[in-house]
C-alpha cells in the first residue's frame, strides 16, 4: 500500500495544481472585473452628454467599464448611417451597443432625416442590430425617451408612440435585449407630475425644454436605461455602482415619517408637518389649499409654511387673509423685480405677472438635535413664455426644546435656472416675510372690522406690536438693520410671539426689515438698501431662526439665543 500510494503522489499534484489552475479560470469568467467592458452609445440629442442621458449614464458605469457616447444632435436612424457615424461605433468594438432612435425620423425633419415608422426606420434598426452581431458587438435598441407633452389631465400625450412600437417589433424580431425607455419615461413623468418634472428640463427665456435634459435629468434617465439594461442582461448588473444608482434617482428614496427625541415629521400628499410633544410646530403646504369664499381664485398659493403654532397650541401666521390675500404664513417673494427685460412682481398675484410655487420636496432627514426637510420653490414668470426663473431650495429644520418654545430655522438658497440674471431693484418691501393673524390688525387699518370676528369684539383691539433687536417699535423699527424682529399679539386672553432671527451671514447683514405700520406682517428685504442679481455664478442664500413662545418678547433671552445661534 505504502508502494502504491508513493507511484500515485505525482499525479496527484498534477491534478492538484490543474483544479486550481481550473478554479482560477471560471473565477476570472464570473468576476471580469479585471477587463475594461466597453459602452458605445448610439443616438440624437436625447442621447447625448449635453442634453440627454449619455453622461449620467457613464457616470453610473462601475470601474473598468468605458462608456463612449457617439450619439449626435439632430441625427435619425438614417442621416446617422449616411454621415458615417455608425461606421464609428462599429470601429470603436464595444462589447455593447446601445441603439436609441426616433425623434428625428419624424415627418418634417426633411428627407435626409426622415425615416417612416411602419418600414424605412425599421429596416434602419434591423441593420443595426445585423452589424453589430457581425462584428461581435451585443447590440440593445432603446425606444425613444418621451417628449414631455402634457395633456389637461396631467398624464403624456405622446408623440413618438408609433417609433416605440417599430423598435419594440424589431427587438423581438431579431430577439435582441430591449429598453423601452418611452414607457419607463412616460411612466415616470406622470408619477412626478409637470411641475416637479420641470426641475429636469433645460430652462431658457423661452421657457422649458420638453424634448432634452437637464444634469439632473439626464442622471434620472440614465438610471431607468440602467436598471432595464440590468433587468434586460442580467451579467450587465455589476456594470453600474449601486449606490450612484441609488444618489441619481428621481424622486429620491426617504421616509415620510421620523421621528428624533419628541420630535415628530409626517409627509402627506399635501402637507409636511412637524410636531413636538404631539403638538404642531409648522405644517408646510405643497398643494394650494382651497381659497375661501369672497377671495379671489387669483390668489391660490402652494409652498409656504402654515400654521406656525406656539407651544400652548396658538396659530401664529394667517392663509388667505382679507385685507392682504397674497400674504400667506412665511413665505418667500420679491416684488420688484426684472428679467429678460420683463418686469416681474412674484409677490402681488392679482397682478398676473409671476408667482412662487412648491415643486418637490427633496429629502427628509434626522440630526441629533432635529428632523426637517428639503424642498423645491420655483419662482415663475407666468405671462407668455411661462418661465422659471428661479429655483429656490428650502431646508427646514425643527430642533429639539425644553418645551418652553418652539423653534425651527428656515435656510434658503436662490437660484437661477437660465443664462439671464434676474435683477431686484430697490424697493421697499419684498424678500422672507411673515404674516400674522387677522385678529392683530390694528384699528388704525381701516380693514379691520371686515374680519368677520363680531363674536368677540373686545378682541379687534388687541392687535400686533411689534419689537427689534434695537428696542424699536412697528414705526421706528421699519427698515431699520436689526438682528431680529418680534411679531406679538394676544390669543383668548395670553400673549404669543414669534421672532425671526436674522443670521450674521447673511447678505447684507444685518438686513433691513420692512415692518408694516398696521398689519401683521414683515419682512426681512435686503432690497431696501440697493438692487442686486442673481445669476448662476450667484445664489441668494440667507438663513433664519424661528422662536415662538407664549409669552412676551425678552429681548435679552432673544439677543442670548441670536449670539448662540450664529456664534
Amino acid at each position: 500500500m505504502k508502494k502504491s500510494n508513493r507511484f500515485l503522489q505525482p499525479f496527484a499534484l498534477v491534478i492538484g495544481i490543474w483544479s486550481i489552475f481550473c478554479s482560477t479560470e471560471i473565477v476570472a469568467q464570473e468576476h471580469p472585473n479585471s477587463e475594461t467592458i466597453r459602452f458605445v452609445l448610439a443616438g440624437d440629442s436625447t442621447v447625448t452628454d449635453e442634453a440627454g442621458w449619455g453622461k449620467g449614464f457613464a457616470e453610473l458605469c462601475s470601474e473598468n467599464v468605458e462608456c463612449i457616447n457617439l450619439a449626435a444632435s439632430g441625427r435619425s436612424s438614417r442621416s446617422y448611417r449616411t454621415e458615417g457615424r455608425w461606421q464609428k461605433c462599429l470601429d470603436a468594438k464595444p462589447d455593447y451597443l446601445l441603439i436609441q432612435f426616433g425623434h428625428n425620423d419624424q415627418a418634417g425633419k426633411g428627407p435626409e432625416r426622415e425615416s417612416a415608422a411602419a418600414d424605412a426606420f425599421r429596416d434602419h434598426l434591423r441593420a443595426f442590430v445585423d452589424e453589430s452581431r457581425a462584428a461581435g458587438i451585443v447590440p440593445v435598441l432603446i425606444t425613444p425617451l418621451t417628449r414631455r407633452t402634457w395633456a389637461e389631465d396631467g398624464g403624456i400625450a405622446s408623440t413618438l408612440t408609433e417609433y416605440a412600437e417599430a423598435t419594440i417589433i424589431v427587438a423581438k424580431e431579431k430577439n435582441v435585449p430591449l429598453i423601452d425607455l418611452h414607457s419607463l419615461s412616460i411612466q415616470h413623468c406622470e408619477q412626478l407630475g409637470p411641475t416637479a418634472w420641470r426641475a429636469m428640463e433645460p430652462m431658457s427665456e423661452n421657457g422649458a425644454d420638453h424634448t432634452h435634459l437637464n444634469t439632473e435629468g439626464g442622471r434620472a434617465m440614465a438610471v431607468l436605461v440602467a436598471t432595464a439594461l440590468s433587468n434586460e442582461v442580467p451579467k450587465t448588473e455589476r456594470l453600474f455602482s449601486q449606490e450612484k444608482m441609488k444618489a441619481a434617482s428621481v424622486p429620491l428614496v426617504y421616509s415620510r415619517s421620523l421621528s428624533q427625541g419628541t420630535l415628530l415629521l409626517e409627509e402627506t400628499d399635501s402637507d409636511v408637518t412637524i410636531r413636538q410633544s404631539g403638538k404642531i410646530i409648522l405644517s408646510y403646504l405643497k398643494q394650494a389649499p382651497a381659497v375661501p369664499d369672497g377671495i379671489d381664485p387669483i390668489y391660490s398659493r402652494s409652498g409656504f409654511l402654515h400654521p406656525v403654532a406656539s407651544p400652548a397650541g396658538h396659530v401664529v401666521t394667517a392663509m388667505y387673509p382679507f385685507d392682504h390675500a397674497h400674504q400667506d404664513g412665511i413665505f418667500t417673494a420679491w416684488v420688484k423685480t426684472t428679467w429678460n427685460d420683463r418686469e416681474i412682481d412674484f409677490w402681488n398675484l392679482a397682478g398676473g405677472t409671476g408667482r412662487v410655487l412648491h415643486q418637490r420636496i427633496v429629502r427628509t432627514f434626522q440630526e441629533e438635535d432635529g428632523v426637517g426637510f428639503e424642498c423645491d420653490l420655483i419662482h415663475r414668470a407666468v405671462k407668455d413664455p411661462v418661465v422659471d426663473v428661479l429655483r429656490e431650495r428650502w431646508r427646514i429644520k425643527a430642533f429639539q426644546t425644553d418645551g418652553s418654545c418652539h423653534g425651527f430655522d428656515l435656510e434658503t438658497t436662490q437660484s437661477a435656472l437660465t443664462d439671464k440674471p434676474l435683477l431686484v431693484q430697490k424697493y421697499h418691501y419684498g424678500g422672507v416675510a411673515l404674516r400674522g393673524p387677522v385678529a392683530w390688525l390694528t384699528e388704525k387699518d381701516g380693514d379691520a372690522q371686515k374680519s368677520g370676528d363680531k363674536s368677540n369684539p373686545a378682541a379687534m383691539h388687541l392687535s400686533g406690536e411689534f419689537l427689534n433687536a434695537r428696542g424699536s417699535d412697528r414705526i421706528k423699527g421699519n427698515h431699520e438693520h436689526a438682528r431680529w424682529v418680534a411679531l406679538t399679539g394676544h390669543m383668548d386672553g395670553q400673549t404669543v410671539t414669534i421672532a425671526v432671527l436674522c443670521h450674521r451671514d447673511n447678505f447684507r447683514a444685518p438686513q433691513a426689515a420692512r415692518i408694516h405700520p398696521t398689519k401683521p406682517y414683515f419682512v426681512f428685504s435686503p432690497c431696501v438698501d440697493d438692487e442686486f442679481e442673481i445669476d448662476r455664478e450667484h445664489p441668494f442664500r440667507c438663513k433664519y431662526r424661528y422662536l415662538i413662545t407664549d409669552a412676551a418678547p425678552d429681548r435679552k433671552w432673544l439677543d442670548e439665543q441670536w449670539e448662540q445661534w450664529c456664534n
